[in-house]
């Protein structure tokens, strides 16, 4: 599969609150940072499945959707493309007053893609929508 074909899918199925999906491309071997108010948080495969399934919970009976703002997408090599994006938030169908911006580093590791990387500003003014 090539990336903007597994890219789409990969917010597609996330917005879905597809978490198998999100466990089987997410590398155990991940490293990502996030920053939350000035405040920088490193955290793993684990605690990255972790914070999904909590959102997931959290907003499981609300009328909630994620929009996608794409920002950028670079190919570093081959088997290797870095996405820069937002997710913003509408909410009983209000968007909320902020986004996180994402810059997620997907590899192709024995034929699939999978998130290697993560950095995340939180909190960030919504994009142009």
């Amino acid at each position: 599969m090539d990336f903007q074909t597994f890219y789409e899918e990969y917010k597609r199925r996330a917005s879905q609150h597809d978490l198998d999906y999100l466990k089987k491309v997410t590398s155990r071997n991940l490293e990502a940072r996030e920053i939350r108010h000035g405040e920088l948080v490193d955290y793993s495969y684990e605690e990255s499945i972790e914070g999904w399934r909590q959102a997931f919970d959290h907003f499981q009976d609300q009328d909630m959707s994620w929009i996608y703002t794409n920002h950028s997408e670079t190919q570093l090599n081959e088997n290797t493309h870095i996405a820069a994006f937002w997710v913003s938030i509408r909410l009983n169908g209000e968007l909320l007053g902020t986004s996180n911006l994402f810059f997620d580093t997907f590899e192709k590791v024995d034929g699939d893609w999978q998130l290697v990387r993560s950095y995340i500003e939180a909190g960030v003014q919504n994009p142009s929508i």
